[in-house]
């Protein structure tokens, strides 16, 4: 019973620290499939640049055509950023489902060892 609280508590500390720390240092391969890598990394901070504002009705066709332009393409530029983002996103969490299965099935192991242990009389109540 003390292995599973160590274990749960294992995981408990290393659920706190962030996924980013699996992230960094891959764990070794136990026979399951690898985690996809990551998408490309979108920048921090987007970087779509807002147009100014409405040049107004008085303003030339030829400014309200650009303005308009300017529109669509900042419009353009944030959505390619969110979708660089869910990427990301959706990358994050297929790390995160493979590492819990892998921390689940190497539960499920050492609590398999266990009772064999018990059993042959080797481990103590």
């Amino acid at each position: 019973m003390t292995l599973i609280r160590l274990l749960l508590a294992l995981f408990a500390a290393l659920t706190i620290a962030g996924t980013t720390a699996f992230a960094q240092t891959p764990a070794p391969a136990t026979g399951t499939a690898p985690a996809a890598a990551p998408a490309a990394t979108a920048s921090t901070t987007q970087t779509c640049v807002k147009p100014g504002h409405y040049p107004g009705k008085k303003a030339s066709d030829n400014r309200k055509e650009a303005w308009i332009a300017e529109i669509r393409a900042w419009g353009d530029c944030v959505k390619s950023y969110v979708a660089d983002l869910r990427a990301q996103v959706d990358a994050k969490i297929k790390l995160a489902n493979s590492t819990i299965e892998e921390y689940n099935t190497g539960v499920k192991d050492l609590q398999e060892e266990q009772k064999v242990a018990e059993m042959q009389g080797q481990v103590g109540k």
